[in-house]
C-alpha cells in the first residue's frame, strides 16, 4: 500500500510559541501581498505559514496544527476576507486578523508586491494590529460608580 502524503506546511514553533499564519493569495496586489507577508513572517520567525486551501477542506494534519497552536493569524488582502471566511467555515476564530486594505494599501489589479507595502503588513502582524479586541463588558445597574444613587 502506498504511503499517504502528509502536509508539511505550517505549525512549527516560532518566537517561543506555536503561531500559524493563514493568508489570502488572491489575484491582486493585496492578495499577493498577504501571501508574501506570511512568507516573510515565517522567515523572520514570527510563526509558520500554513495552507489556507487545506484549512478549507479541513485536512486532519492542518486541523491538528490548529488545535496545537497558541495563536492563529489570518492575513486577508481585502474586505471580502476570503481567508477569514475559510477559517470561520472551519470553526476557527483567529487571534489576529489583518486586512491589508485596512492598512491604507489600495487594491488594484496589478499583482506587484511593493517592498514598502510588504513591510507595512509584516510590521502590523508583529505589532499585533489585527488582534481581536475584547468586547466591552456590559455594565449592570449598581455596578459602575456613575452617581445614579443605585449603589454604583
Amino acid at each position: 500500500m502506498a504511503d499517504q502524503p502528509t502536509c508539511t506546511c505550517g505549525g512549527g514553533e516560532a518566537a517561543g510559541q506555536k503561531r500559524i499564519i493563514f493568508a489570502c493569495s488572491g489575484a491582486s496586489n493585496v492578495g499577493e501581498l498577504s501571501n508574501a507577508a506570511a512568507v516573510a513572517l515565517t522567515n523572520e520567525g514570527f510563526g509558520n505559514k500554513a495552507c489556507t486551501a487545506s484549512l478549507a477542506i479541513r485536512t486532519p494534519s492542518v486541523m491538528k496544527k490548529v488545535e496545537d497552536a497558541d495563536e492563529i493569524v489570518v492575513i486577508d488582502g481585502c474586505p471580502v476576507e476570503c481567508a477569514g471566511k475559510i477559517a470561520a467555515g472551519a470553526g476557527i476564530e483567529p487571534d489576529q486578523h489583518i486586512v491589508v486594505t485596512e492598512l491604507g494599501i489600495k487594491k488594484i489589479g496589478d499583482m506587484t508586491v511593493h517592498e514598502d507595502d510588504l513591510e507595512k503588513v509584516v510590521s502590523a502582524a508583529w505589532e499585533g494590529k489585527g488582534e481581536k479586541k475584547p468586547a466591552p463588558e456590559e455594565k449592570k445597574p449598581g455596578s459602575g460608580g456613575c452617581g445614579c444613587g443605585g449603589g454604583c
